[in-house]
């Protein structure tokens, strides 16, 4: 039997993925849930692409109940990082025809950060990290927009922990049949530390002001991060390749995926970016005060609704939380905007690591 995949998660990298899948004639499901399940099984997925409206009709499920696994599945899990344990914990034990259950299968990664591998292999042995470059948006259920055509995204697949693994690279045919540039790797979490020194620069789509000053802070959060990868003997991969990105109609280029998340009212991922890079400056003692001011920024926009200026990241070293409380954080200048961050704050440039098309397209680094 051929290899079906099991997408747990219909986001913008799940969905768009599923549909690839479902167009290369690989057998695939795709896991959703809610109204964008329902659109998906009564009138297809719908793609927007530069030139072109496609739907494609993927079979799609609510959870494991809807699936009868088999020892030639391979899961994929494509939910945001502050939802994977959840999802393995839901997934990992479900029967498999013959014996066996779903921990016994492969599964790939495809979460931001550097945390998910580790979550997976307390339960599943076969675990394969997935680093993923890719302009996709989902803000509308039942459809998600891909700027990219006919190179979808660039994917980078590594067994881990460490180490060459010839599955690794009949996972990245597939996907390089399904429009993908894919290779695999030995060194898996050297490509995530190299995402990860652009993810921790999301949350600055949260934020209110102009586009040096977020260059500026996006460069202290780097910087940050650079020198933790470094106090841990990580040395992250070369910068991700780009991708050629057009605009699409009626899209507007450049949110990226924490910006995505807040504007359809689901959780944060910046615990899981930021929040990162602090656990590991932490544990090694190396003060990472803009990446833990960007963090708790995001988090109390997310909960209260307020827009706080990006010179609360420029100023950090003052010392002290918002509100002038003073902490390990940083500072506060106490001076917020109220209202809600995705209307409040502008959209961010898509040439700055950015998710989405250039005008007349170009290519971009990509940072989703």
């Amino acid at each position: 039997m051929s290899t079906r995949y099991v997408v747990i998660g219909a986001g913008a990298v799940g969905a768009l993925l599923a549909a690839q899948l479902e167009l290369a004639g690989i057998p695939v499901v795709l896991v959703a849930r809610g109204v964008h399940l329902a659109l998906i099984r009564g009138q297809g997925l719908t793609i927007h692409r530069p030139d072109s409206i496609d739907t494609v009709r993927p079979r799609a499920v609510d959870g494991p109940a809807g699936v009868h696994l088999t020892p030639d599945d391979v899961l994929v899990l494509a939910v945001k990082a502050q939802d994977a344990d959840a999802a393995l914990a839901e997934w990992a034990w479900q029967p498999v025809a013959g014996g066996g259950v779903t921990a016994d299968l492969p599964i790939l990664t495809f979460q931001n950060g550097m945390d998910t591998e580790a979550l997976a292999l307390r339960r599943f042995a076969r675990v394969y990290g997935v680093t993923i470059a890719v302009a996709a948006s989902y803000l509308t259920p039942g459809a998600v927009v891909s700027p990219s055509y006919p190179r979808i995204g660039v994917v980078w697949i590594g067994r881990y922990p460490d180490r060459a693994d010839p599955a690794a690279d009949g996972f990245a045919e597939d996907l390089r049949r399904a429009g993908y540039g894919a290779r695999s790797v030995p060194d898996i979490t050297a490509w995530k530390a190299r995402k990860l020194l652009g993810n921790v620069r999301n949350g600055l789509d949260l934020l209110a002001g102009s586009a040096p000053d977020k260059a500026r802070a996006g460069e202290l959060l780097t910087a940050e991060a650079s020198a933790v990868f470094a106090a841990e003997g990580i040395v992250p991969a070369e910068p991700l390749s780009g991708l050629v990105v057009r605009p699409v109609p009626g899209h507007t280029p450049g949110r990226l995926s924490t910006w995505q998340s807040h504007a359809r009212g689901a959780s944060s991922e910046t615990d899981h970016l930021n929040g990162e890079i602090v656990l590991r400056g932490r544990r090694l003692g190396v003060p990472t005060p803009v990446n833990a001011r960007l963090q708790r920024l995001v988090g109390t926009s997310w909960s209260s609704g307020t827009t706080y200026p990006v010179g609360e990241l420029l100023t950090v070293i003052d010392d002290g939380p918002p509100g002038g409380t003073r902490g390990e954080d940083g500072p506060s200048t106490g001076d917020t905007t109220t209202g809600s961050p995705s209307a409040g704050s502008p959209a961010p440039d898509a040439a700055r690591n950015g998710a989405g098309p250039a005008a007349g397209g170009a290519e971009v680094r990509i940072s989703a």
